[in-house]
């Protein structure tokens, strides 16, 4: 009789864990992680530091509209898997400052990546681009449904010289609106990481 009880014991624990092993998977974090287009896009404004009132040389193009997408997880885990995003791809990065919410960085560029990143073609003068630099900001913040908006912003400079010898300016960092690439790259990064809701 005992050993009847121990083994319809054993075989209901032995029930109880295949069960719970065949639902552990639904419930897995990795099984409800999910990304979706943003809710709302406010502006941001831009990071990095200030340098005073001085005025730029060239006039700066309009802010742009933030590349976001909304994704299910927890924004510090969020920027340490782009963090980690970037350190695979092997971008040159520099003055790299992160916090709870905000991670700003710089991205240099050499002449072909500034090319693809950066519309070059849309200054009044021919300008020959030598390389450049993407000052990237990445704000996250938490909303409904434990889903956190992450929101990039992407300005970018050229270096070079204008080709016109009669009318050239005589500067060598241009301002130049973004193409999108860089956001978007980092958008892809996450979709794949984080499976979109489907």
């Amino acid at each position: 009789m005992r050993i009847s009880l121990l083994f319809t014991a054993l075989l209901f624990c032995c029930s109880a864990l295949q069960t719970q092993a065949q639902t552990a998977p639904a419930t897995s974090a990795g099984a409800t992680i999910a990304t979706r287009p943003c809710s709302a896009n406010p502006v941001l404004t831009p990071g990095g530091k200030e340098k005073g009132s001085r005025k730029p040389r060239h006039p700066l193009p309009a802010e742009p509209v933030p590349a976001c997408i909304e994704v299910k997880g927890e924004g510090i885990e969020i920027q340490e898997f782009l963090q980690n995003t970037a350190r695979e791809q092997g971008w040159r990065i520099g003055e790299n400052h992160a916090s709870d919410d905000t991670w700003f960085f710089v991205r240099y560029l050499d002449r072909d990546e500034l090319e693809k990143c950066a519309d070059t073609k849309v200054l009044i003068e021919p300008i020959r681009f030598t390389s450049g630099k993407a000052a990237v900001t990445l704000r996250t913040t938490e909303i409904d449904e434990g889903y956190v908006r992450v929101q990039i912003i992407v300005q970018l400079q050229g270096d070079g010289k204008s080709s016109d010898k009669v009318l050239g300016q005589p500067g060598s960092v241009w301002t130049l609106n973004s193409k999108g690439v860089l956001e978007q790259e980092l958008v892809a990064a996450l979709q794949t990481r984080y499976k979109p809701l489907g």
